[in-house]
């Protein structure tokens, strides 16, 4: 039996399940699940080429592709703290051919903390699959002053706003913020589009530290042209074993795990939409995507439904909404 055929029944198992989600959709019915994928599929990822979550994501998009019979074709959209990739998935059929990777940027603080937010999470956005989580990593310069977060506290106490702290999302603007509130300082915070020139401005000495992506760090570490000060997880990243905590480096209780997950338009037809997700989950439990992102990301798989996805979602939103709503005021 194929994939696609295997497919075919799960969405005609669903429709029968199911009899009024096609009808939601005009235009979009059984019939059109039942040949679901016919083409290739986009999976937009709003970050540039590079950092870990791009790597993971062609990983991902090989491998569900092989799940499915047909190729996934990954589009980098970074921009505006995942505005710019939002809005290109909006802007495309409801059909399951367009997917997204989604963070807590798109899915919690954008709506909270961005006016120019457009969309809304809920009814938009249908998340399909979770895909990895990590802590964040604070990270310095190889040649900076600083060799532990506790020479970053002591510095930025003693001359408030001379550290610079970059960040390049909202997620990781957040984090920045909680920390230096729960750490009593305050920090010169320097927000960056993407990955890439922050970290060359780290390399380079212009600003002093940032809450960066483990997998994009690594090489860096590896070459000696960036330091891990801590990592904001509960626990030692088994990667960086000898990396402590921001817990155990004086900010005690702090956390910032970071997740990515996949989502499709609010109106993808159920079938597809049930379709996709065990494709992706199927895909990230092959020992090949488990080894990546535990070896290379130094993350774990997060290969969890739809729906516990947008449980997580909600639950998130109501933790973050005092924080961000901080974040609101320190930016005004």
């Amino acid at each position: 039996m194929t994939k696609r055929y295997r497919i075919r029944l799960l969405a005609l198992a669903l429709a029968a399940a199911l009899p009024g989600i096609p009808s939601l959709v005009p235009g979009v019915g059984v019939a059109h699940a039942e040949t679901w994928p016919s083409r290739p599929i986009r999976f937009l990822v709003p970050l540039g080429p590079g950092s870990s979550a791009d790597t993971s994501a062609r990983l991902l998009a090989k491998l569900t592709g092989e799940e499915l019979g047909q190729s996934i074709i990954v589009e980098n959209k970074p921009g505006a703290d995942s505005l710019v990739a939002v809005q290109a998935l909006l802007a495309a059929p409801a059909d399951g051919y367009t997917m997204l990777m989604i963070s807590p940027s798109s899915m919690i603080l954008n709506p909270l903390t961005n006016s120019a937010t457009n969309y809304d999470p809920q009814r938009d956005l249908r998340p399909v699959a979770g895909m990895m989580r990590v802590g964040a990593l604070l990270v310095t310069g190889g040649e900076s002053r600083f060799q532990t977060l506790a020479d970053v506290l002591a510095a930025a106490k003693q001359a408030p706003g001379s550290v610079s702290m970059g960040s390049y999302s909202a997620y990781y603007r957040l984090g920045a913020l909680r920390m230096q509130q729960m750490a009593g300082v305050t920090f010169n915070q320097v927000a960056y589009k993407t990955a890439a020139p922050l970290q060359a401005d780290l390399i380079g000495g212009t600003i002093d530290v940032a809450m960066v992506d483990v997998g994009g760090a690594t090489p860096l570490i590896a070459s000696g042209k960036l330091r891990p000060l801590a990592v904001a997880g509960k626990d030692r990243l088994k990667v960086m074993p000898a990396v402590p905590t921001v817990a155990e480096g004086g900010v005690k209780q702090y956390e910032l795990v970071g997740w990515t997950g996949i989502a499709v338009a609010g109106k993808t037809p159920e079938p597809v939409a049930q379709a996709i997700q065990a494709a992706l989950i199927k895909a990230m439990k092959r020992p090949e995507y488990v080894r990546f992102v535990t070896e290379n990301v130094g993350a774990e798989v997060f290969a969890v439904s739809g729906k516990e996805l947008r449980a997580l979602v909600d639950a998130d939103t109501v933790h973050y909404r005092p924080f961000a709503q901080q974040l609101q005021a320190a930016q005004r």
